[in-house]
């Protein structure tokens, strides 16, 4: 997804990177420490915290927002798991009920998007426990509206030690010279919608046809909400949401204490 600046918020470029930056430098030395442990309530402080901060993009916006940190006992994977795509997920109700713009929301998400990468810089699958480990494949559709669904999966993923080769609209070509260049164990598609479906199976069926080693082609993301069983609509192996049965499927080990899941 491409961030989109209005000509009156060129001038605070900037401004919103340093702001994000120190926001995340500050958020990774604050929760980093703290143990992963299930959330079953948000604290709605927060969610509105993140929400603000990221339509303002200000330093003193996150400033505010780590204060609202410090009086939390939650660890960085909530922050990450659960938060930002609930303060995401928020902001596009919003925009569906004509209560904010899409630029505001394209620009905030834009911004937690950037903030994910910022902090996913604490998570290396080579550095973490032996709790799986294993490389993947994680492919975007063309065109799709936004990516912070795939990377709060790739952050999940390389918590618990798998190596993720992230690829957003990809070609044939860079697909076969990428299989043929790399073993993965797994490969998963990450699908919005259902109109890019047709797409996505003439993809299966073509790393299917150029896998020199076969591997199990996992379908997830938002189009599981309004389709029963897209892998059986792609040609894949395995539809889920879920990271831990993703990997199953695949046939990776992994630690379930390292996936958070609310109940």
């Amino acid at each position: 997804m491409q961030d989109i600046q209005p000509r009156d918020q060129g001038r605070a470029a900037a401004q919103d990177i340093a702001g994000v930056s120190y926001f995340a430098s500050q958020v990774v030395s604050l929760l980093a420490d703290r143990t992963t442990r299930t959330v079953s309530d948000l604290r709605e402080p927060l969610v509105q915290g993140l929400i603000a901060a990221s339509l303002t993009g200000s330093k003193h916006a996150f400033t505010e927002l780590l204060g609202e940190l410090r009086r939390s006992r939650i660890s960085l994977a909530a922050l990450a798991d659960l938060y930002i795509p609930e303060a995401a997920r928020r902001m596009g109700m919003l925009w569906h009920e004509d209560d904010m713009s899409w630029m505001d929301v394209t620009i905030g998400v834009g911004r937690m998007q950037s903030l994910l990468r910022e902090i996913g810089m604490a998570w290396v699958a080579d550095q973490a426990a032996d709790t799986g480990h294993g490389a993947v494949m994680m492919l975007v559709p063309d065109r799709e509206q936004h990516t912070l669904g795939p990377m709060v999966a790739m952050g999940q993923l390389r918590r618990l030690g798998v190596s993720v080769c992230l690829r957003i609209a990809p070609s044939f070509n860079e697909l076969r010279s990428l299989v043929a260049s790399r073993q993965f164990d797994g490969i998963l598609i990450s699908v919005a919608t259902k109109e890019k479906l047709e797409h996505v199976g003439k993809t299966v069926q073509f790393l299917k046809s150029v896998l020199v080693k076969p591997c199990p082609i996992v379908v997830g993301g938002a189009v599981m909400s309004n389709v029963k069983d897209p892998a059986a609509c792609t040609g894949a192996d395995f539809s889920s949401n879920d990271i831990g049965a993703a990997l199953e499927a695949i046939g990776l080990k992994y630690d379930a204490s390292c996936v958070l899941r609310r109940t």
